[in-house]
C-alpha cells in the first residue's frame, strides 16, 4: 500500500469497504472560528503562505518546536516562511499535521507527491500557480469540499452584518450560522465589566442585578436566533458548580462593575450561576450548547504580550472533582427540566471516562432525541489518530456510538476540512477492525447507515436541519 494514496490508513478489507459510505458524505462543520465576512467576500488568495500559514497555531506551535524563528512563524517573507514550514512538516512523523498537509497538497491541489525539503520551491511556485489558475477563494474551497453547513464562533454583542449579507446572497449555497460565544459574560474575564456596559447600552436595560443582566443576555440571544443561530459556545479552564442566591451573585456582579478584586470563591460563583441561566435559555430558543474545557491558556507570558491570545501557547489542564462538578451541574438543570441538548469537550483526555459516562447519566428525555447530550470529538490536541480512536473507545464503552455527531474543524482555516477525511479514514479503520475481530456482524445494511450517520446525518439531526 502506496502512501497517501486511496487507502491511506484504511487496515484492512473491511476499512476500505466502510470508508467507502463515509467518504462522499457531505460536511456539516457545526463548530469553526471561520471568519463570515471572508466567505461573503469571496476574495481569492494570491499567495500559499495566506491560505496554509496565517492564522494556524497548529503550524506556528510546530516550527517552533523545529528551532524556526519567530520571526519566521507568523511575519516575516512569504516564500522564506513556505521555506521553513516545508522543513518543519517534512520532519513530522507521527504528527497529525503530518498528515493533514499531505491530504490538503492531494486533494484541494492534485499535487501527489511526498512533501520534502528539497521540494519546498518547485511546491511553492506549483501551489501559487495553482491559486492564480483556479481563482481558489473561500467559498470555492467550502464548494470543493462539499460543506453544507459552517457554525462560526460570534461574539454576543456582534451585529452579525455579514451573516445578514451572507443569508441574502443567493449564490452563496452554503448555510452560514453565528453560535453565540459569550466568553466575555464571566467575571473571570479581563473585559467584564466594559461587555456589561456595552451589553446595557446594545440592549437599553439598566444591569444593576443579576437578572438584569440574565435579562440582557436574552434579549441578545433572541437576535442570535432570529439570524439563524443553531449553537451556543463557551470554554472554561475547568467545569464548575457552586450552589448560589440571586442576593450572593448582585453582590458579585456589583464587586466586579467597581472593579474589585474577586475571589476565585466568587469567580466560581458567578460561572456557576451564570453558565445555569444561560444553559436555560439555550433550553427555551433550542440552541445546542457546546462547552469546551480544561486549556491553560498563554503560558508563555512574553510571547503572549507579543503576539497576543490564539497564537499555540496553550496546553492541556486538570481539576479536581471534575466528576463531582459535573454531575451536579447536569442535575440543576434537569431538576427544572432545562437541560438543552449539548456537547461536551474535555481537552485532557484523562478525563475522556469521566465525561462519557457523566452524561450517560442524563440522557432521558420526552423528546426523543438520540445522545442529547453528546460526548464531542476529540478537540485540539486530541484531534490526533490515537485522540480519536480513543474518544470513540469511551464513546463506545458508556454511550451508543451509532449517535455520535462526529468531526469538527474547530478552526480558522478554509483548508482545514480534509480533517473530516482524516476523521472518516480513521472511523472506518476503528470500525472495520470490529468487522474483522467479528465483534459485530459484516452487514452493509448496518453499516452503511453507521458510517453516513457519523459522517452527517447524525448532526445534521442534531442541530436544527438546513
Amino acid at each position: 500500500m502506496a502512501f497517501n494514496d486511496d487507502n491511506f490508513m484504511l487496515t484492512s478489507d473491511a476499512a476500505k469497504k466502510l470508508y467507502g459510505f463515509a467518504k462522499s458524505m457531505p460536511i456539516y462543520d457545526f463548530h469553526c472560528h471561520l471568519d463570515p465576512q471572508a466567505i461573503y467576500e469571496d476574495k481569492p488568495y494570491e499567495n500559499i503562505v495566506d491560505l496554509w500559514l496565517d492564522g494556524d497555531h497548529y503550524k506556528w506551535r510546530l516550527m517552533r518546536a523545529n528551532g524556526v524563528p519567530e520571526n519566521l512563524i507568523t511575519s516575516g517573507e512569504k516564500k522564506e516562511r513556505f521555506r521553513v514550514w516545508i522543513e518543519t512538516v517534512s520532519r513530522a512523523f507521527g504528527n497529525p499535521l503530518y498528515h493533514w498537509s499531505h491530504l490538503e497538497l492531494r486533494d484541494v491541489f492534485g499535487i501527489d507527491e511526498v512533501i520534502k525539503p528539497e521540494n519546498w520551491e518547485s511546491l511553492y511556485d506549483r501551489l501559487n500557480a495553482i491559486l492564480a489558475e483556479r481563482k481558489i477563494s473561500p467559498r470555492s474551497l467550502l464548494k470543493h469540499s462539499d460543506v453544507r453547513f459552517v457554525g462560526t464562533t460570534d461574539h454576543p454583542l456582534d451585529d452579525l452584518t455579514w451573516h445578514e449579507k451572507i443569508a441574502a446572497d443567493d449564490t452563496i449555497d452554503v448555510v452560514v450560522a453565528p453560535t453565540f460565544r459569550p466568553d466575555e459574560a464571566f467575571v473571570s474575564h479581563v473585559n467584564f465589566a466594559n461587555f456589561t456596559g456595552k451589553l446595557a447600552e446594545k440592549t437599553g436595560l439598566s444591569i444593576r442585578s443579576f437578572s438584569d443582566f440574565v435579562s440582557a443576555m436574552e434579549i441578545r440571544i433572541q437576535y442570535f436566533v432570529a439570524h439563524g443561530c443553531q449553537a451556543s459556545d463557551i470554554s472554561f479552564g475547568a467545569v464548575q458548580y457552586q450552589d448560589t442566591t440571586e442576593e450572593e451573585l448582585d453582590a458579585i456582579l456589583t464587586t466586579a462593575l467597581a472593579g474589585a478584586t474577586l475571589t476565585d470563591d466568587e469567580a466560581s460563583a458567578w460561572q456557576s450561576g451564570i453558565f445555569l441561566a444561560l444553559c436555560k435559555l439555550y433550553h427555551k430558543y433550542q440552541l445546542v450548547t457546546q462547552v469546551h474545557f480544561g486549556a491553560v491558556r498563554n503560558s508563555h507570558s512574553r510571547l503572549f504580550k507579543q503576539l497576543g491570545a490564539d497564537a499555540g501557547f496553550d496546553s492541556m489542564g486538570d481539576q479536581i472533582d471534575l466528576a463531582d462538578h459535573l454531575n451536579h451541574f447536569l442535575d440543576a438543570l434537569a431538576q427544572s427540566d432545562s437541560l438543552p441538548k449539548m456537547v461536551w469537550y474535555p481537552l485532557n483526555p484523562v478525563y475522556n471516562a469521566v465525561v462519557a459516562n457523566t452524561v450517560a447519566n442524563f440522557q432521558a428525555n420526552t423528546a426523543g432525541i438520540k445522545g442529547q447530550l453528546q460526548f464531542g470529538a476529540g478537540w485540539w490536541f486530541n484531534d490526533t489518530k490515537l485522540g480519536m480512536q480513543d474518544q470513540m473507545n469511551h464513546y463506545a464503552d458508556q454511550g451508543i456510538l451509532a449517535n455520535f455527531i462526529g468531526m469538527l474543524t474547530d478552526s480558522r482555516s478554509f483548508m482545514s476540512f480534509q480533517r473530516h477525511d482524516y476523521f472518516r479514514r480513521i472511523l472506518a479503520s476503528y470500525i472495520g477492525q470490529w468487522v474483522t475481530d467479528e465483534e459485530i456482524p459484516d452487514d452493509d445494511e448496518l453499516l452503511k447507515p453507521l458510517m453516513e450517520d457519523i459522517a452527517y446525518n447524525n448532526a445534521k439531526a442534531f442541530f436544527k436541519s438546513e
